[in-house]
């Protein structure tokens, strides 16, 4: 039979009770084994141009920007991606007003089709490997606190392990941070977008700290009672925030206490070395400015670190390496601070799938990479 330009053959198969349909198609295409609801087996060609588009475009969330990506019309995404998902008998992207996203299926699709690319390069040596995506630029989002103690000080050291460029975006916003369109995110919420991969990287302890000048001033609290009549400056998302304010002094005296709120670390260190007010600062940033001093109270803060990155991340080797390196960094700065100030332990969740754990000397307060 005779369909579309490609030659279907009809056979009786008796091992499954039906029929197998084949088909050849040019030398581009790959075969696919679809079971129908009758049970019998269909063997459907695919184009693998047309699966290494639907990566390619995996991560943009709207057609409209793949499109200006990848200089085609918005019409000829649709009509790709709809061929796509006819040939696969599966929806690949759910549509919304706010954009698309990869379906259950379309994730498992994706999932398969860089296995498939990983297992061809093992086979051929691509001198362009690292520079997946057409891009040679490593972009990444991450607190301006993360930015300014971790990535900044190391940047040579980054490019060496990338050979490339990197991109460094500061965000605020703890939900905002971790978002698809970056290769690399860190920040201290935890991402709950299904398309990216999730490690739990620490711990991180915070301490309550002043300046020398406004202890001076104020007095040294020796106790949560001493308190009254301080000034706190807090977090709006982690640490030492208004709900832990609210948690540890209650409501009435927590509003009472709370002077200034900001969403940026870097703010919040100045605030405090100036001499405004107490707030809880992170151990790794102890012992970098000689005006600021922890106090000696009883509360234990702590806040998890969590770093995200684009499932097609993994499809280049700097991107991983890159990744490899972020862990590292953080078991460097580990070793680097003083008893008081480290992390504590580490542990690795990826892909929601493994777990695996190894302790330290203990700096960050808990390290989780492994």
């Amino acid at each position: 039979m005779k369909v579309g330009g490609h030659v279907k053959k009809k056979q009786k198969n008796p091992a499954i009770g039906g029929s197998v349909m084949t088909e050849t198609a040019s030398k581009h295409s790959k075969l696919v084994f679809n079971s129908s609801e009758t049970d019998n087996l269909e063997i459907v060609m695919l184009n693998w141009d047309d699966l290494n588009f639907f990566r390619s475009i995996a991560p943009e969330r709207s057609f409209r920007r793949a499109a200006a990506r990848h200089n085609l019309s918005v019409n000829t995404i649709r009509s790709r991606i709809d061929r796509l998902e006819k040939a696969l008998g599966m929806t690949l992207f759910q549509r919304s007003r706010d954009g698309l996203s990869l379906s259950i299926e379309g994730m498992t699709a994706l999932d398969i089709v860089l296995e498939m690319d990983s297992a061809i390069s093992r086979l051929a040596h691509r001198p362009n490997a690292s520079q997946s995506y057409g891009s040679n630029v490593l972009t990444l989002c991450c607190t301006d606190g993360i930015a300014e103690f971790l990535l900044a000080p190391r940047l040579p050291a980054l490019i060496e392990v990338i050979e490339g460029n990197v991109s460094i975006h500061c965000d605020s916003d703890q939900d905002r941070i971790h978002s698809t369109e970056r290769d690399v995110c860190i920040g201290f919420s935890r991402p709950t977008n299904p398309e990216t991969i999730v490690c739990k990287l620490a711990s991180i302890s915070f301490a309550l700290c002043a300046s020398k000048a406004y202890l001076e001033r104020f007095g040294r609290p020796e106790s949560l009672g001493d308190l009254d009549g301080h000034r706190f400056i807090v977090q709006e998302s982690y640490g030492l925030d208004a709900a832990a304010m609210r948690r540890i002094f209650g409501n009435e005296r927590a509003s009472r206490l709370v002077a200034a709120k900001t969403n940026s670390s870097k703010v919040l260190c100045q605030a405090v070395a100036s001499g405004f007010g107490i707030g809880a600062l992170p151990n790794y940033f102890r012992g970098r400015n000689a005006a600021i001093e922890a106090l000696d109270l009883p509360i234990a803060l702590t806040s998890d670190l969590w770093m995200s990155y684009n499932r097609m991340s993994m499809n280049s080797q700097a991107k991983r390496n890159a990744i490899d390196w972020i862990k590292d960094c953080l078991r460097q700065m580990d070793a680097s601070l003083p008893a008081e100030g480290q992390l504590a332990s580490l542990e690795t969740e990826e892909g929601h799938m493994r777990q695996d754990s190894e302790r330290t000397s203990g700096s960050i307060s808990k390290l989780f990479v492994n």
